[in-house]
């Protein structure tokens, strides 16, 4: 018997070409979930986006985004944070309060409705561009 190459190959494409369709599949889904990983992995590694929302800010004031509570008690009791599924807000008459300071602009955050139905999506009022520094001009490559 002459030896042939791939002799078990062509012999199982050709009596089971199913299975070879399906493995075949399978292979190209593994190689594109390994891809994005690989591309998620790459672009976070590479990504630095630097914080320029608040840039002018001298003094930025925030509400706890965590919910604290005692848990247990006597000794054995300690205290718990849970993060607040939604945006917790400020007080508006904390801004009257901050006014005679200098300027105190409030930075409204509502939610909108993506294009394409992508998920939540918050938007900004146009108080908060007066401490926003201006974007540089582009990199000519």
């Amino acid at each position: 018997m002459p030896l042939r190459p791939n002799g078990l190959a062509r012999a199982a494409v050709r009596l089971r070409p199913a299975s070879f369709a399906g493995t075949f599949v399978a292979l190209l889904m593994t190689v594109a979930i390994v891809s994005a990983c690989g591309i998620l992995l790459e672009s976070g590694v590479r990504a630095s986006l630097p914080p320029t929302r608040y840039a002018q800010a001298p003094v930025v004031v925030a509400a706890d985004q965590q919910i604290h509570w005692q848990a247990g008690s006597g000794e054995g009791a300690y205290e718990e944070a849970v993060r607040v599924p939604e945006r917790a807000r400020v007080d508006a008459a904390l801004l009257e309060r901050l006014a005679p300071l200098g300027r105190a602009v409030p930075d409204v955050v509502f939610p909108v409705r993506g294009e394409g139905g992508s998920g939540p999506v918050e938007a900004s009022g146009w108080g908060a561009a007066a401490f926003t520094r201006p974007s540089p001009s582009p990199t000519p490559w």
